[in-house]
């Protein structure tokens, strides 16, 4: 059974992979992020970033990796601060393998000055931002890659028992959590302090005259941060209503 509804292709991709055959509907344009978006049977939105292992190496050299992990994963992060959950999914799709020789990696154009440490830790950072890497055996089987992708199950709650049970924070708290100075402690401090209403959070988050679960320091921060004036304040307005 073929998962893919319908596929888009980034315009500046080579012709191999335009001339792929996935039973679907396919769209050539440019697209501003990624090389592939990829609409699932479910109604899942899958981004793919396609990368050879001197690809990976090169963006990891140049920064454009971590700028291309960040976009990737921005559609998810949005969708999970707006309503708690997202169908979108970032992936990045390793070509290829990295092998070592010595502490040296190793890829098709022979011993790199990269250690495999080097590439291991960054391989974690962009997993850690929320873009997933997968590795596949080549050209040839990126085809059956994004097919796999495209199969798998993406349930709300994936029934595991974990060995250390976390905490799920939710995205109000991973919203205030970002702003400077707070982080997660303090953030689900202020949502309790605020009745768990994050528009009324940062009205006194950014009003230094009134008693708040955070030093009047950090409150100029984060008016700094959001560009408020001296003078300025943030107010919550009913619809309709004119402010006196």
């Amino acid at each position: 059974m073929n998962n893919i509804q319908a596929i888009v292709y980034d315009s500046r991709e080579p012709d191999w992979v335009k001339q792929l055959d996935w039973s679907a509907p396919s769209v050539d344009t440019l697209l501003e992020t990624g090389d592939l978006q990829v609409l699932t049977a479910d109604n899942s939105i899958l981004w793919i970033e396609r990368k050879t292992p001197d690809d990976f190496l090169g963006s990891l050299k140049d920064g454009r990796l971590l700028t291309q992990a960040t976009r990737l994963a921005e559609f998810r992060h949005f969708d999970l601060i707006r309503d708690g959950k997202s169908n979108q999914w970032a992936y990045v799709v390793i070509t290829g393998f990295f092998t070592s020789q010595g502490d040296k990696v190793v890829t098709e154009r022979g011993v790199t000055g990269w250690t495999m440490n080097a590439v291991n830790g960054a391989l974690l950072s962009i997993q850690e931002m929320g873009v997933f890497t997968i590795f596949c055996n080549g050209d040839a089987a990126f085809k059956e890659c994004v097919m796999k992708l495209a199969e798998r199950k993406r349930d709300d709650v994936q029934p595991v028992l974990p060995a250390r049970p976390g905490m799920l924070l939710g995205p109000k708290v991973a919203f205030l959590a970002g702003l400077p100075g707070i982080g997660i402690e303090r953030a689900q401090d202020i949502l309790d302090w605020s009745k768990h209403n994050v528009g009324h959070a940062l009205m006194g988050l950014t009003d230094v005259q009134i008693k708040a679960p955070v030093p009047v320091s950090v409150r100029w921060n984060i008016r700094h941060m959001i560009g408020l004036e001296d003078d300025e304040e943030l107010s919550i307005l009913k619809k309709g209503a004119s402010q006196s």
